[in-house]
């Protein structure tokens, strides 16, 4: 997770990703030993000053079953559309 971390944090601190959302959605879920979302979480500190003003979700899933899928999308369009209504 030290790659995905890195290249994470490099990719948000770009000027054109400002204010965007960030969804990750933690495949795997149905698999023993997945890590949870507080896990990486921490990983990937999203709990630091860095992310602090930013709308960041870990939605577990799991791509065979499809569970997940769908609260993730919803998490997404939830949080756009509260924040293009909060701009009119």
């Amino acid at each position: 997770l030290n790659d995905c971390k890195r290249e994470l944090h490099d990719l948000m601190g770009q000027e054109k990703l400002a204010g965007a959302s960030l969804m990750i959605f933690a495949n795997k879920q149905d698999l023993a030993g997945a890590l949870t979302a507080d896990e990486i979480a921490e990983a990937l500190e999203l709990n630091s000053e860095k992310f602090s003003s930013r709308h960041w979700s870990i939605v577990a899933c799991s791509a065979v079953t499809g569970a997940g899928l769908l609260e993730g999308m919803d998490w997404m369009t939830d949080d756009i559309s509260s924040r293009i209504f909060m701009l009119a």
